[in-house]
């Protein structure tokens, strides 16, 4: 009886499975409890939306200039060509937030452990599970779609290779509250509702397909791309495609509740932008120096360099890509659909000045689409059961590359694997190597982003060094606690380093070693931090000095601020 249960309800089980997993590997890492983490770099911009508007009912922006001390470094804004400050992304990722933000909120209202400002940890807390919910959410769509289509067996297996097996994962856990887990839940929903459209149209559907594409877009244009997948869904020759054209046309009205609906999602941001810029459509990342090349598509870069290729780092996606093709054998209709979406994706992600996406596990952009993409992975397994040994074959692969994912997983959060980019001769010195080794560290090349900025993609290769190795006195839990004590005592400066990083500081006796010995040693470990690099990156375009000079004089500041006084 239960074992019948079990295989009736696999695909359920898992899902319940990875809500489980990841719930323990949110609390072993418990990034909501670290200083300057969960609302960082990107997401300080999503989010700003809502401390700005129900906080402090100022979205000029004026709060943080008569308090920059303290939201200096929590609020990025970019100057409009009005005068005025503006937050440069735009707010669909903040509807998304809004629950989670308010349930946060009324807890720091009745709690006075916490400040009620926006930031301190509920804030963070429920921030990170906000992805998590709303990821099951999606895989029960997902669920769903695949039910419709594909047997129960063949759910389950493309369930966790979505889940667990890509770099969804990391996004939905390490990096929770950046955009491209709700992006996945809100295109699988999408998807489902573009099936249930065709089935029977009607009004209510039409206006749910309007309101939740103009969202998919709001929280990242591009993604105005889906629109594709709802035109040419179940089209198979040239005749049905003329067909479709002629259903919207005799369907006026659910075409304009579907272009009223998209409109009316955007609107508050349209009203933002004329507040600010004076125009209804401003393009913010113009301001901070955002481009298209579509001249210069790096496509084998970003599918399959070792830089940052697509295909590398989340290899189940190449399988996803070779299943689009058995779609022809198994889902005709569904073909075109995927297809010139896949094809239009890939060339304006491509297209991009910064086509690695900046900081990241994988190529990240392409997360969104990976409801997509599990169509084309069911049907390649679907197709591979004519012959069980084969269908047997692939499953084994599968859950490989799901093991294989995890392990990256943990060698990008160990730095075994470069944030920015990686070459074939890092790649293979770290390969199935937890942590980085010396060599890999002289091997690693960066990008240089003003080029970059033009269009040239050239690298950087940084002077390494390697440090002489010192002696460490105190035991790693005396240091952890003198540092939390510290930060006890002045946890205000908005450019204090963050206690995962001082917990991999250790104190040196100070009466045997040079104080230019202890230096090399802070600027070792702040160099083999992603999120530390990245912060120091920002600060030294800003200050106009070079990234080396800033890391030296970060590795000062902490020197002098922590009171390590050698002589």
């Amino acid at each position: 009886m239960i074992r019948k249960f079990c295989f009736k309800n696999a695909s359920i089980l898992a899902i319940v499975f990875i809500l489980i997993s990841v719930t323990f590997l949110n609390f072993s890492h418990h990034r909501w409890l670290r200083s300057g983490r969960v609302i960082e770099w990107d997401i300080k911009s999503y989010y700003a939306y809502l401390p700005a508007t129900f906080i402090y009912k100022d979205l000029s922006l004026q709060f943080r200039k008569d308090n920059i001390e303290k939201f200096g470094d929590l609020i990025w804004p970019i100057e409009t060509p009005t005068g005025k400050h503006a937050i440069v992304t735009s707010m669909g990722l903040s509807f998304m937030y809004a629950p989670f933000f308010g349930i946060a909120h009324i807890y720091c209202l009745n709690n006075s452990e916490y400040d009620a400002d926006g930031y301190t940890m509920p804030y963070k807390f429920a921030l990170v599970f906000s992805s998590l919910i709303y990821v099951i959410i999606g895989l029960f769509f997902l669920r769903k779609i695949l039910k419709k289509f594909f047997s129960e067996d063949i759910a389950t297996i493309v369930i966790l290779a979505i889940g667990i097996g890509t770099n969804l994962l990391y996004y939905y856990s390490y990096e929770a509250a950046m955009s491209h887990a709700y992006n996945f839940t809100l295109i699988t929903i999408f998807l489902w509702q573009i099936i249930r459209f065709y089935e029977r149209p009607n009004s209510s559907k039409a206006l749910l397909i309007g309101l939740n594409s103009g969202l998919i877009t709001l929280i990242r244009p591009t993604n105005i791309l889906v629109l594709i997948i709802l035109f040419f869904w179940n089209i198979s020759s040239f005749s049905e495609f003329k067909t479709r054209v002629i259903f919207y046309i005799k369907k006026y009205k659910l075409t304009l509740i579907m272009m009223i609906a998209f409109i009316l999602v955007w609107i508050p941001q349209f009203l933002y932008w004329y507040k600010v810029s004076g125009k209804i459509f401003y393009f913010s990342y113009g301001a901070v120096g955002g481009k298209f090349f579509f001249n210069n598509p790096q496509i084998s870069n970003i599918l399959i360099s070792y830089k940052k290729g697509w295909f590398i780092y989340t290899p189940i996606m190449f399988i996803a890509f070779i299943g689009i093709f058995a779609l022809l054998k198994t889902k005709k209709e569904w073909f075109s659909s995927i297809f010139i979406f896949f094809i239009l994706n890939t060339y304006i992600l491509a297209s991009w000045w910064c086509w690695w996406f900046g900081g990241s596990f994988g190529h990240r952009a392409f997360i969104d689409s990976y409801g997509i993409m599990a169509l084309p992975l069911a049907a390649l397994l679907n197709f591979t059961k004519q012959k069980r040994i084969l269908y047997h074959i692939s499953i084994g692969c599968i859950f490989l590359l799901i093991v294989f994912n995890n392990f990256q997983i943990q060698q990008y959060y160990r730095n075994a694997i470069h944030y920015w980019w990686m070459n074939k001769d890092a790649y293979w010195e770290t390969f199935l190597k937890l942590y980085p080794t010396e060599r890999y560290k002289q091997l690693i090349v960066l990008p240089d982003y003003e080029k970059a900025r033009e269009g040239i993609y050239v690298g950087i290769k940084q002077e390494y060094k390697k440090e002489e190795k010192i002696k460490i006195l105190p035991s790693k839990q005396e240091t952890i606690m003198f540092i939390k004590d510290q930060l006890a005592v002045d946890s205000s400066s908005s450019d204090s380093l963050l206690l995962k990083e001082a917990e991999d500081i250790y104190l040196l006796d100070s009466s045997k070693y040079k104080k230019q010995l202890i230096l090399n040693n802070l600027e070792k470990d702040i160099r083999h931090n992603k999120s530390l690099m990245e912060d120091i990156a920002i600060k030294a375009k800003r200050r106009n000095i070079e990234l080396d000079s800033m890391v030296t004089l970060d590795a000062i500041w902490l020197y002098n601020k922590y009171g390590y006084n050698v002589k």
